[in-house]
């Protein structure tokens, strides 16, 4: 077993192309038929979905069987994220395949996991083996279904991910022939977006948005205009809705936009918020799809574009428009529209800030804050700017960072300047993100009176303390000993669980966290300990602040 997952030059060239038409024959990964929760490339926050969710029936313990003969390459175990998960490289077919949320991992697998877990004693693990160490065949079962981790409600997601690159490929075409679609994708609305300075949408510097029952109706504009789309996928015998998976948008004939889903990067995965309007997205929850594509053209190899997917209303007479989305059973929706040119004089705009350029380092000081955007931060050029409100609830002045409205590609360097540095814990000091009501623990460090912290969106940002224990709120202790199940419900406040140490009799104990419910629980093992006797229970949580809180008792199992 390596502790790293890394693929050699000599072996990723030994390894077969993936490519259409020849795709190989995958085992169904459960034995019922074949629905979808979800499909590949959605648009979720800041990333695609990566993989099919394919439905349990409401239910968690299914058996899950092996896609082709290879071996487990990975397994990771975490509160978050895919939760319980397999990771089988296929060497014959370039593929991996991925198994996440799991409830449970075969045998086999289980008894390496734990015992590594037991070792390093901790409860998330993210390990990779060597081909010979966990061989596994096509149609083998290799875990039960669950809602582990970022799950929300039980179902398997399952990726498909060319081995060499690790790039998710769509599942779809290896498993079409399993799921029945008839269903053309659905429109919700239709939006004309202004560009900022550039264009006029029916006399306003504003979008416009047209609902179905007036999608006969023509937008008006001037100047520079986005063409959107909000629309989902839908398929036969499920009320769910999906993603819609390749785009295109004609004007007169001509097509100015085309986006194709089949596969992308996990390095370029937060550029899916280029493809919408950020802003409806940020502010209202509305993933309303359009047809610019920024100048940094992050996934040029999904998306390409006439004049970035800008048109230019510069005549006046009618200019016919028509987008179409198709999904992978070729199932297409045509919807038209019509964008009639009336000439009028465009609002000027002003540019306040610094000039900051997408494809250069960026950095901007003042008084008490100091920041650096790497090149590539940002998609387009932009006016750069920072304000500052003072605050009786912070330590420090409320720094608004630009708008939180635009999309940032990753992590950047923020520094604040603590006024008055007179705590002596250190690392209860606090860097977060407010949004509203909502405030959020950015990660950061203290060194001489600054707090750094690498945010990945912009916004408002101030310096707190975090003073406060977690909680630890045992759960009907005196089922203990009758289930043989010690379980926990464990929160924290503000900074976060770090980390958590069960004992059972002073032995470590490997308790497993659920993230999402803060369900911290224990399943009495008799390989580790004596059945039939008293048992003394210990717990210990601590935040990422460093407050701590502890819990002891007692059951008879």
């Amino acid at each position: 077993m390596k502790i790293r997952f890394l693929l050699l030059p000599a072996l990723i060239a030994s390894m077969p192309s993936i490519s259409a038409g020849e795709l190989p024959e995958l085992a169904k990964p459960l034995n019922i038929p074949l629905l979808l929760s979800g499909n590949f490339g959605e648009l979720r926050n800041n990333h695609f979905h990566s993989g099919l969710d394919f439905k349990t029936q409401g239910r968690t313990g299914l058996p899950i069987y092996c896609a082709a003969d290879g071996y487990v390459s990975r397994v990771v175990v975490s509160p978050w994220g895919f939760g319980r998960a397999i990771y089988v490289t296929h060497p014959s077919l370039g593929i991996t395949t991925v198994y996440g949320h799991l409830q449970e991992f075969a045998d086999k697998i289980d008894c390496k996991v734990r015992d590594i877990q037991y070792d390093r004693e901790q409860f998330s693990v993210d390990l990779t083996f060597e081909p010979g160490e966990i061989p596994v065949g096509k149609g083998e079962k290799i875990a039960l279904s669950g809602n582990s981790g970022s799950s929300g409600g039980p179902h398997l997601h399952m990726d498909i991910r060319d081995t060499a690159t690790e790039d998710p490929l769509d599942p779809m075409p290896y498993f079409k022939s399993y799921i029945k679609d008839d269903v053309a994708p659905e429109i919700r609305s239709i939006s004309l977006y202004p560009v900022k300075g550039e264009g006029e949408v029916d006399g306003k510097p504003s979008p416009e948005t047209h609902v179905p029952a007036s999608f006969n109706q023509p937008f008006t504009a001037w100047g520079k205009v986005i063409p959107g789309i909000k629309a989902y996928d839908k398929m036969t015998g499920t009320t769910n809705i999906y993603g819609v998976k390749h785009l295109s948008l004609k004007v007169d004939g001509k097509e100015i936009y085309r986006r194709k889903t089949d596969r992308f990067s996990f390095a370029t995965t937060r550029a899916v918020n280029t493809l919408v309007d950020y802003a409806g997205v940020v502010n209202n929850g509305s993933w309303t799809m359009w047809s610019y594509e920024p100048a940094a053209s992050p996934l040029d190899y999904m998306v390409t574009t006439e004049e970035n997917g800008i048109i230019d209303i510069n005549e006046e007479r009618d200019y016919n428009c028509e987008w179409t989305l198709t999904d992978e059973h070729g199932n297409t929706k045509r919807v038209p529209f019509t964008i009639k040119g009336v000439k009028r004089p465009i609002t000027e705009i002003t540019a306040e800030g610094d000039r900051f350029n997408f494809d250069g380092k960026n950095t901007w000081s003042n008084d008490g804050i100091r920041l650096e955007f790497p090149a590539g931060t940002f998609y387009d050029d932009l006016n750069f700017s920072v304000s500052t409100s003072p605050s009786q609830t912070y330590l420090t002045p409320i720094y608004k960072i630009a708008d939180r409205t635009i999309p940032v590609a990753g992590e950047y360097v923020i520094e604040i300047d603590l006024p008055h540095d007179t705590i002596a814990d250190k690392q209860k000091y606090v860097l977060v993100r407010i949004n509203g009501k909502r405030v959020s623990r950015v990660d950061s460090k203290y060194s001489n009176g600054t707090i750094t912290g690498t945010p990945s969106a912009l916004g408002s940002f101030a310096v707190t303390t975090d003073n406060v224990d977690p909680v630890i709120k045992p759960e009907i202790p005196a089922s203990w000993g009758k289930k043989g199940k010690i379980s926990f419900k464990i929160s924290d406040n503000l900074s976060g669980v770090k980390s958590w140490r069960g004992e059972i009799d002073g032995k470590f104990a490997l308790f497993e966290l659920d993230g999402k419910t803060g369900r911290l629980s224990f399943v009495m093992d008799p390989r580790r300990f004596d059945k039939g006797k008293h048992h003394s229970v210990s717990l210990k949580v601590t935040d990422a602040a460093g407050n701590t809180a502890d819990y002891s008792g007692g059951f008879t199992w």
